[in-house]
């Protein structure tokens, strides 16, 4: 099994229903020899978010902490079918990565409208919004993944393989639909994104879940932006020529 050492999909306890600090979830990168994290808080639609400064002051971050390149994201909401995203100008301006996913806010009522909720992935994607689709495999937001990938292909937007996603507490009944995800994925030849979804810094850079949906799969190495640094540097490099300049275009 593959050794991971890029996490692109972390959390802050400024999103209250997390547990560590930025300063715990680095040292912690740093003691198991990972090379890339993102900080990936959560955008201001969902309830236990900060203020918006908090997400535009991710600017002050150094490039590299304690050995390692720590990447300045988010995670924003969904809000509707045209693939608005719940952040400003300012934060968006400001982020190295964004992922964009669904999530249960009050401002997205179509959990269970597969025509709508595959609308609000399109959407996003062809108007080169976010770099990478997160936790598609929830079965509460039922999606067409074979219009998603193909979209996701066209347009060199990563699709999430969320570990979290996989286990028994969080999005329960996910692997299903994430095999089906990187089957079609698969031969399509779309990028995918691998993250942990880490609310505790224990849990940075375990991906074993993840890794062996990847290998049942047989997912092909060079496709998946976190498997090395030059993959995920060209990837990274891509996005932020082709990711659009207003949020709200």
């Amino acid at each position: 099994m593959k050794n991971y050492k890029i996490d692109l999909h972390i959390h802050t306890n400024v999103n209250p229903h997390a547990f560590s600090t930025l300063e715990e979830n680095i040292g912690a990168a740093s003691k198991k020899g990972m090379e890339v994290i993102a900080i990936t808080n959560h955008g201001p639609a969902l309830q236990d978010t900060p203020h918006w400064w908090h997400l535009v002051n991710i600017a002050i971050l150094p490039k590299q902490i304690e050995g390692v390149r720590v990447i300045k994201g988010v995670e924003a909401n969904i809000l509707n079918e045209n693939g608005k995203l719940d952040i400003n100008q300012k934060i968006y301006e400001n982020m190295e990565l964004i992922l964009a996913g669904f999530h249960v806010v009050d401002e997205y009522g179509n959990i269970d409208d597969i025509e709508k909720n595959t609308q609000a992935i399109l959407s996003l994607i062809k108007k080169q919004k976010a770099d990478i689709i997160v936790h598609l495999g929830n079965p509460i937001f039922p999606v067409d993944y074979e219009k998603i990938v193909k979209a996701a292909k066209e347009n060199n937007v990563a699709l999430e393989v969320n570990n979290t996603s996989l286990g028994t507490i969080t999005r329960v009944g996910s692997k299903k639909n994430c095999k089906k995800m990187l089957e079609l994925a698969k031969k399509e030849r779309c990028y995918i994104a691998l993250g942990t979804d880490a609310h505790y810094s224990g849990h940075i850079g375990e991906f074993q879940r993840a890794i062996e949906l990847l290998e049942e799969v047989d997912y092909p190495e060079e496709l998946i932006i976190n498997s090395s640094r030059e993959t995920f540097d060209k990837f990274l490099k891509l996005r932020q020529e082709l990711r659009t300049k207003e949020v709200n275009s």
